[in-house]
């Protein structure tokens, strides 16, 4: 068989199988934030209770990424995934038996320590399937999964705790996990090696195994750090996104619960009509990430959502109201997504992707860890839509730095995709 007809074939599973992956690794994140609603009634939580127990698994997940971004590059993304996710199971099954909040942060701990592994495999191998489709398009199909099975999860979540205790649930939702972690690990189609087919060329018109090749020869400690300085800029805006993006998903069914007066129920279900929708998000700006300028979506995206946190927390307005705005800040929260994964594959040193990747979202996870805590202190002081707007002020110093990077030039990837298409042209 023709190399190349075998890629296509092969990526193609991948991409199915990785879409499906995340979807799953996020209906098991999305259990937590719901069953808390239930777990706080149980045992007398307080807000910054609730944010340190969210905090002990974003903490280990955070400080762990990079090391196994780096266990990628080495042992490959398949069994980092299988490993991962024996270890995210066994701390979920862990919590359904804990009786006191020790119990619950050492079970939290563990399925952090699961979670490291999930991005940093998952975003590079999906980037080596998606050269057939274009990058950001493919980013935007995991983000897809991701968003589904979060939104999903939030809603499959509070119906069993409503019917069946929130630890039976959780335990139920494991057992599901195990089985399709299982199938995955027998099924999964390795990919050809990437210098097995055609490979594109990159932004600046040459092929990824030329640039392997350039790289290789006697790299000195300070090139080491400019190969990297970019990917560690990165880092630092994802702290800023994930300060956000995790907030949002662990405390919004309490939001809506606190400052709305809905059940946990239907503010489960209101939390899956925003992740929902960010299906929509990450495929438009997929499709953007492909065509303009990376930089200026997330900008315009995290400027948008911004002003949408702010009507969330402060607007007074009625279930169809919150619902549109819902609707919207999934779609705004979603948009950049492709684009800041892009960013990460286009940006990362030659044959460290996993690791450029782990810093990535290690950043996000120790942002998310950080801002927990603290966005439950804030409810507790002050309330819950204070601590909103906190959060989304962070979105929208996430999208400033994105742009600063392309506008200083600092990655080599900041010209405009536009000027890269006419210089191929002109080149052909």
């Amino acid at each position: 068989m023709n190399p190349a007809n075998d890629f296509g074939t092969k990526a193609a599973r991948a991409r199915i199988y990785l879409v499906v992956a995340h979807a799953l690794q996020h209906i098991l994140a999305a259990a937590l934030p719901v069953l808390l609603v239930f777990i706080r009634q149980e045992m007398n939580l307080s807000f910054t209770d609730m944010g340190v127990i969210l905090a002990a698994g974003n903490l280990v997940a955070g400080v762990a990424q990079f090391p196994a971004g780096l266990l990628v590059d080495r042992l490959g993304a398949k069994n980092m995934l299988v490993g991962g996710y024996a270890l995210t199971l066994g701390g979920l099954l862990m919590f359904a038996q804990a009786q006191t909040i020790p119990a619950m942060l050492i079970a939290r701990m563990v399925s952090g320590l699961g979670n490291a592994t999930f991005h940093p495999a998952s975003f590079p191998e999906m980037a080596v399937a998606s050269r057939p489709t274009g990058l950001s398009m493919g980013m935007a199909l995991h983000n897809v999964g991701g968003n589904v099975g979060m939104s999903a999860g939030y809603f499959i979540t509070g119906v069993l705790a409503a019917s069946l205790g929130w630890r039976t649930s959780l335990a139920w939702m494991v057992y599901a996990g195990i089985a399709l972690s299982v199938f995955f690990a027998l099924t999964y189609p390795r990919l050809p090696a990437e210098d097995a087919v055609d490979q594109p060329a990159d932004q600046d018109g040459q092929a990824k195994d030329d640039k392997v090749a350039a790289q290789s020869k006697g790299e000195s400690r300070e090139s080491l750090v400019g190969q990297w300085a970019p990917t560690i800029i990165l880092a630092a805006a994802a702290a800023l996104s994930g300060a956000f993006g995790w907030s949002i998903t662990s405390f919004l069914p309490t939001f809506l619960t606190d400052t709305k007066g809905l059940t946990a129920v239907v503010a489960g279900a209101f939390s899956t009509i925003m992740l929902a929708s960010g299906t929509l998000g990450s495929l438009i700006g997929g499709r953007a990430g492909d065509k303009f300028d990376r930089s200026q979506i997330v900008l315009l995206a995290t400027i948008a959502s911004t002003l949408l946190v702010v009507a969330l927390a402060w607007a007074p307005v009625g279930s169809i109201g919150l619902a549109a705005l819902l609707v919207l800040l999934g779609i705004g929260h979603s948009i950049p997504r492709p684009s800041m994964n892009a960013i990460t594959a286009e940006i990362a040193p030659a044959g460290r992707s996993g690791g450029a990747f782990g810093l990535v979202f290690g950043a996000m996870s120790l942002g998310g860890s950080l801002a927990s805590p603290l966005v439950g202190y804030i409810a507790d002081i002050a309330s819950m839509s204070t601590a909103f707007m906190v959060i989304g002020v962070c979105f929208l110093l996430h999208g400033i730095v994105i742009r600063r990077i392309y506008a200083s030039r600092i990655s080599p990837t900041s010209g405009s995709r536009s000027d890269t298409r006419s210089n191929r042209e002109a080149a052909g």
